[in-house]
């Protein structure tokens, strides 16, 4: 009797923490990647970041850098690095003023934003839309894919001392994704 009524407990409590840590993982959605006129054309955003969400709340400042690499496939070769774009997001929580203060720089326009509601915040700052990664016509006929890279990490000194601090990773959250391979054809 004892046996029948233990291992079906101990089997549950063995399955049950399993459950929620594949549920809370942050992933990227996309990249959709669209040809206009002769332009690459990505947007992407990644979802399913609860604790990236709670650190927002509670005011702590972050910076969410998303990057997008265009790549050459090459065979019995390394993949050649075409271009790149980067585009770095911050966000801070004013707690007197009860907003969000948030701006994105991609290198050479800085847009800042101030939010009274989160979930209008989050669709703009986890958001990335039309990055022109690069013009068609100035790549050689080959198969490509994208490479996207998002980290994150806190912008608040964390009151520790000395040799602690080179101890704390600098990025609390690093994904990445790549798109499927596509053909750019001969475009003279």
């Amino acid at each position: 009797m004892f046996r029948i009524i233990i291992f079906p407990i101990i089997f549950l409590c063995l399955l049950l923490p399993a459950i929620p840590s594949n549920a809370a993982t942050p992933y990227i959605v996309g990249p959709d990647m669209t040809i206009i006129d002769n332009n690459i054309i990505v947007n992407l955003s990644i979802d399913n970041v609860t604790e990236l969400e709670k650190t927002i709340k509670s005011g702590i400042k972050k910076e969410i850098v998303f990057t997008v690499e265009l790549l050459r496939i090459w065979k019995f070769w390394p993949d050649e690095f075409i271009v790149s774009k980067k585009i770095e997001k911050f966000i801070t929580y004013d707690n007197l003023r009860e907003q969000y203060s948030a701006s994105s720089y991609d290198g050479l326009n800085r847009i800042e934003k101030h939010f009274g509601d989160y979930n209008s915040m989050r669709d703009w700052i986890f958001n990335v839309k039309s990055i022109n990664l690069a013009n068609i016509k100035g790549l050689d006929p080959s198969s490509y894919y994208i490479r996207i890279v998002v980290e994150s990490k806190s912008l608040e000194d964390l009151p520790l001392l000395g040799v602690l601090t080179h101890f704390i990773p600098e990025v609390e959250m690093s994904m990445a994704k790549e798109t499927l391979p596509f053909v750019i054809e001969d475009n003279q």
